[in-house]
């Protein structure tokens, strides 16, 4: 049996949820690109037909992505008259996840926060994408059995247990935070690599009977 390596969101949420999907049906995404032009990035859009209304997206400590009918548009003013066009897609803590207002399929991610005096405008180095891995790794940790693994030999003991390969574990070092979605198909083990400033920080290891591979295979 196979160890899937750097997974993207949709196959480790595929097999987290064992194929199962519950979602905004389309005809609400489509009815709000017709009566308010509010058009979502091609990631994003996937991610709430099959996902909105999943615990991935419900959880109240971690991003969530709201429903197209109260995503509205923003401008952003900053300096000399200079704009962006933002549009706002969901929450997370006191910020709103924001993105710029473009047909980018998979864009960066920027939160907002509203204050007195003027909204606050923050950049992120996470893609959508990138913040599904963020929601699915909270979910992670949140389920009976999980370990966090911050100390190098317990981290080795259970790659090795698991049949990870520590080298077959990409990262972008450009970013600051990002994760790696790994797959033991032998062990039904999920195990999420946090990289922080492009280095290994810590794992997560899920390990759960039900998951199988089977719903990758049939994209």
């Amino acid at each position: 049996m196979a160890v899937l390596h750097n997974l993207d969101s949709f196959d480790a949420l595929k097999i987290f949820y064992q194929g199962e999907t519950d979602g905004f049906p389309e005809e609400d995404f489509s009815d709000n690109e017709k009566r308010r032009d509010v058009v979502l990035p091609s990631v994003l859009r996937k991610f709430l037909r099959e996902y909105g209304y999943m615990t991935v997206n419900r959880q109240s400590d971690a991003p969530r992505f709201i429903h197209p009918n109260i995503m509205t548009k923003r401008v952003f003013r900053y300096g000399e008259g200079k704009e962006l066009p933002l549009l706002i897609v969901g929450r997370v803590g006191e910020f709103e996840i924001t993105v710029v207002d473009e047909k980018s399929d998979d864009p960066t991610v920027f939160l907002m926060k509203n204050t007195p005096e003027q909204a606050q405008l923050l950049p992120s180095d996470d893609t959508l994408s990138e913040l599904f891995k963020v929601m699915l790794c909270g979910l992670m940790v949140k389920m009976s059995g999980a370990v966090i693994a911050d100390e190098p030999e317990l981290a080795v003991k259970l790659l090795r247990e698991n049949g990870f390969d520590i080298d077959a574990i990409t990262n972008d070092p450009a970013l600051h935070r990002e994760y790696s979605l790994c797959f033991s198909e032998e062990m039904r083990t999920l195990m999420a690599a946090e990289f922080t400033e492009g280095e290994l920080a810590r794992f997560f290891f899920l390990r759960s009977e039900t998951f199988t591979k089977s719903h990758i295979d049939a994209r």
